[in-house]
């Protein structure tokens, strides 16, 4: 049998629309088996590139875990902008599978009411949101476990915390994958522990510490940090030794994790009562701080006149009066960083008597602030708090800076040794003077001095590894008095909380004590990416609306008052109201601007529907056609230009 190749141009044609299908579907087959993990990320800020800890997390995986994702089709359906979250959890969740290869199982479940799979979610601590009037529940998040029967769920995905996704899911990984808890080491002489003598109880920051970490009270004058300690919790120290400050210099440098609390004025150092408190610096940790990059004004305490707590203070003659004690702070989120993943979603921080911290000038490390004041703050000297500060004074002697002032900030970088001539010498224990009339003790030999934990290894001169430590220039933002409350639960005592400061130290605490790929996993951008433009626009007109809106209320309360000012007649046992013709116009005249003022407003509306569906007109020409017409512009460019072409070769031919 003998095929006789197409000569004409039908059968070309038709020939080629065969071949095209045949390629179409060759190149799909291919793509979806071999570049089925090719990913090009053209966003910006990458939002969808995984960062090397994330890889360096996956990598590391010892047991196979699985991910149970519980999505409901009806949160989708009711809540679309939902629907694209979770398309971005379930890629996300797909290519840490593919990552991990066998060690990471994701399984997808659609929880109808009432159905077992919803019994799952539930059990697995889940949390349901209603989606209709019926109060039928969906659910939107994520139960794992790992061989041992351990358990990390996310309850619900906020979108709020979408710039976080990364950073939350390789967390909960990281977690399952190497569940030991973590080891805290505690140095303070502050009561942390309570005092039973005293009828006190630990600190609630404590208590719950022991839910999540495994505490361990540090000696104070320790001559080196244990190795075995994940992070640092360092105190109110007060003046530390050189052989102390050489421990944590060293603990550092080797690669631990430090958190600070320092404080120009320490509220909660001797109890509850602030008239017995003295002041509390410490200038001495400076000399590590110096090495770190940061300055600490160790005697300066920062007053907000925007953020003050108000309180009763002593007014004329005795009588209490309602004022701003600006030496107290309430932080809001606008001062609080919500880029950083320690700071993320937090709302309010309880504060008092903070210091500054700031980058020192020529540091190499990286400064980066996490708690702020207002602009409108004031540095003052620690000592005029001594004793029983009188709010109304200070607030007489106010005078703004006009600059904001960091209070909490996380330093990270290379950093050099702050004992550069070598480990510091222990002090040597003189000998007591011999009693008169006593027989003479034999002499020992006597000790040379050493120094200190210098025989037990070298000094580190250099950072092993980039630090990461966290200060906070104060300490009473872990006092229970500043962020919980005690209710009696039915004879239980209960801890309320009423700021985020426990969820600040926890977060931080959390993420220092996690490997260095949860150190280096930083907040992402927003895959939602709102109009700016269309924005604008609408604030515009939304103030454009207020002013009118304040205009007719003020109209309708005048003419109000007016109409209250005539006399109203009435005549017969009946009561009857008779209007005047004074009454009479005047009802006129505001029904008349009533309705005046309402088809401004309309108006006002019907200009910001037109301005914003006018926008996205032109939004939608600009995606939908500008390039399919860029397209077949150049389409009929290159045809115009292979037809010249090919007729100057026929003409040479």
């Amino acid at each position: 049998m003998k095929l006789s190749m197409p000569t004409g141009r039908t059968e070309l044609a038709i020939l080629g629309i065969v071949l095209a299908v045949v390629l179409f579907f060759a190149v799909n087959l291919f793509s979806n088996t071999m570049l089925r993990q090719a990913r090009v990320d053209l966003t910006e800020g990458r939002l969808f590139t995984l960062s090397e800890g994330t890889r360096s997390v996956l990598a590391t995986i010892p047991e196979p875990l699985t991910l149970r994702f519980y999505l409901s089709r009806s949160l989708v359906d009711a809540v679309p902008a939902y629907g694209n979250y979770a398309g971005r959890v379930r890629e996300l969740l797909d290519h840490y599978a593919s990552l991990a290869k066998d060690k990471l199982h994701v399984k997808i479940y659609d929880p109808q009411p009432y159905s077992v799979t919803e019994d799952d979610a539930v059990s697995a601590g889940l949390q349901g949101v209603p989606v209709n009037q019926s109060g039928e529940l969906a659910y939107f998040g994520l139960a794992a476990s790992n061989s041992t029967d351990d358990h990390e769920i996310v309850p619900f995905f906020d979108p709020r915390r979408e710039s976080h996704l990364e950073y939350d899911l390789t967390r909960l990984i990281f977690r399952l994958a190497f569940p030991k808890k973590k080891v805290v080491g505690i140095l303070t002489n502050l009561p942390f522990q309570g005092d039973p003598m005293r009828g006190l109880g630990p600190w609630g920051v404590v208590e719950q510490m022991h839910q999540f970490f495994e505490v361990r009270p540090l000696d104070l004058e320790p001559t080196t940090i244990p190795s075995d300690v994940d992070v640092l919790l360092a105190v109110h120290t007060g003046e530390m030794s050189d052989q102390v400050l050489y421990a944590i210099d060293q603990y550092v440098l080797g690669g631990g994790r430090a958190l600070f609390f320092v404080d120009p004025f320490s509220e909660s150092a001797s109890g509850p009562n602030p008239g017995a408190v003295e002041s509390q610096t410490n200038p001495s940790v400076n000399k590590l701080f110096a090495a770190w990059g940061i300055d600490f004004e160790a005697n300066k305490v920062v007053t907000d006149g925007e953020n003050a707590v108000r309180v009763n203070a002593p007014g004329p003659q005795g009588r209490p009066v309602i004022a701003d004690y600006l030496a107290w702070i309430n932080l809001g989120p606008e001062y609080i960083n919500q880029g950083d993943v320690v700071a993320s979603q937090l709302s309010r921080i309880a504060m008092a008597s903070v210091g500054s911290l700031s980058a020192k000038a020529g540091a190499g490390t990286e400064f980066t602030p996490l708690l702020h004041s207002s602009p409108t703050a004031m540095r003052i000297d620690a000592k005029e708090l001594m004793g029983n500060p009188d709010p109304i004074r200070l607030i007489n002697k106010f005078v703004s800076e006009n600059r904001s002032f960091t209070i909490a900030a996380r330093v990270r970088g290379n950093v050099k040794s702050a004992f550069p001539n070598g480990a510091p010498v222990a002090p040597v224990e003189p000998t007591a003077p011999a009693t008169p009339g006593a027989p003479a003790a034999t002499p020992a030999t006597p000790a040379e001095p050493k120094p200190a934990a210098a025989a037990a290894k070298p000094q580190l001169m250099d950072s092993t590894a980039p630090i990461n430590v966290v200060v906070v220039a104060d300490t009473d933002i872990l006092a229970d008095r500043f962020w919980l409350q005690n209710q009696d639960f039915f004879g239980q005592r209960v801890r309320v909380p009423t700021a985020n400061n426990g969820d600040l130290v926890f977060n931080i605490l959390d993420n220092l004590s996690g490997s260095n790929a949860l150190v280096d996993l930083r907040g992402r951008g927003l895959s939602s990416r709102p109009f700016d433009l269309v924005k604008e626009i609408q604030g515009a007109a939304e103030v454009k609306y207020r002013r009118t809106e304040q205009e007719l209320m003020g109209q309708l309360n005048d003419t109000q008052r007016k109409l209250s000012e005539v006399q109203v007649e009435r005549s017969g046992e009946s009561g009857t109201v008779i209007l005047s013709d004074e009454q009479k116009s005047m009802i006129g005249k505001f029904r008349a601007d009533l309705v005046s003022i309402r088809q401004q407003l309309r108006n006002v509306q019907l200009a910001l529907k037109q301005d914003i569906d006018g926008l996205q007109t032109v939004v939608k020409i600009v995606n939908i056609w500008a390039m399919p017409v860029v397209v077949s512009l150049i389409a009929l460019v290159m045809a115009l230009v292979r037809r010249s072409r090919r007729r100057r070769r026929a003409e040479f031919a």
